[in-house]
């Protein structure tokens, strides 16, 4: 049983809900802005700022974020910054000097979905719809199309048992803000202002001097099997129970490194420290499961 996927099945909602939120593809989708510079407040256990520049419509995405957490009298910092191209999903952790980057998963997406025949792309598109609402409700989640505003900008939400709200500007990944409660953790993270006309300096987008984003080969491997196998499972008449009979082992992650189980559960190796990190570590991808633009 591989480790990375163990935790994926709660946050898949995010993936197949978003084709029930629009007519267009996830991956095909088009921001309101072509660029943008988003400034967030994060408060809670967790504190600190985080900046999301785009360009492009979306399609080049670099995340810089900085914060500091306090469980049990005890402070972590963390600092990191995200760089989305249509290729790759590059990831750099500034305090352990450590990077990795995966195939950006709506390029495997694409390619997966351009094989179908056009009864194969229709029965595709009408059971990840229908797979999305299952999943939701499966996991107790919801969502709600237009219903709320984030620095002025109308949000889809997206809600998952009763742990996580994420706000999505409309009909998009983009995430304006969002609220978990695990364990007695709670954290929010608010988009405070939305710069459409603000030039982005080439520095954002560029990576952390002094750190390499290596490639996880064994991920690479995992993520397209696994993109392969969704798409060759829902393009069938009997995709929805198809994949319900295949279990959670079959579902994409989206490229992203969930903690594993084992790291999180009670009476397992770790302090409690390390027990509530992990978890906290799993909430945070909440907002980054929906497709990369």
């Amino acid at each position: 049983m591989n480790k990375n996927l163990m935790l994926s099945v709660p946050f898949l909602g995010f993936f197949f809900a978003s084709f029930a939120l629009g007519s267009d593809l996830p991956w095909e989708k088009q921001l309101p802005f072509q660029q943008a510079t988003i400034q967030y407040d994060l408060k809670g256990n967790q504190q600190g700022r985080e900046t999301l520049y785009i360009k492009d419509s979306g399609k080049l995405q670099a995340k810089h974020h900085r914060s500091s957490m306090t469980i049990m009298g005890m402070t972590t910092k963390k600092e990191t910054i995200e760089l989305t191209d249509p290729d790759w999903v590059r990831s750099y952790d500034l305090v352990e000097h450590t990077g990795y980057k995966t195939t950006n998963p709506n390029k495997l997406y694409r390619a997966e979905y351009n094989k179908l025949n056009e009864a194969e792309k229709k029965y595709f598109e009408k059971n990840a719809k229908e797979l999305g609402s299952s999943m939701q409700a499966q996991f107790g989640g919801s969502v709600q199309e237009k219903g709320a505003t984030v620095a002025g900008y109308v949000c889809d939400v997206v809600t998952v048992g009763g742990l996580s709200t994420v706000y999505l500007l409309h009909d998009s990944d983009i995430v304006l803000g969002s609220e978990t409660s695990v364990m007695g953790i709670n954290n929010t993270l608010t988009a405070t202002a939305v710069d459409t006309s603000t030039a982005i300096p080439a520095t954002a987008f560029m990576p952390p001097a002094g750190i390499s984003a290596a490639i996880d080969q064994e991920q690479e491997t995992i993520l397209a099997e696994t993109i392969t196998r969704v798409v060759a499972t829902l393009k069938r008449p009997d995709g929805v129970e198809a994949m319900k009979k295949m279990g959670p082992l079959s579902m994409p992650n989206n490229g992203m490194r969930v903690p594993a189980m084992e790291n999180i559960l009670p009476g397992k190796e770790g302090t409690q420290q390390d027990m509530i990190q992990e978890m906290h570590k799993g909430m945070d991808l909440l907002k980054q499961m929906m497709p990369q633009q």
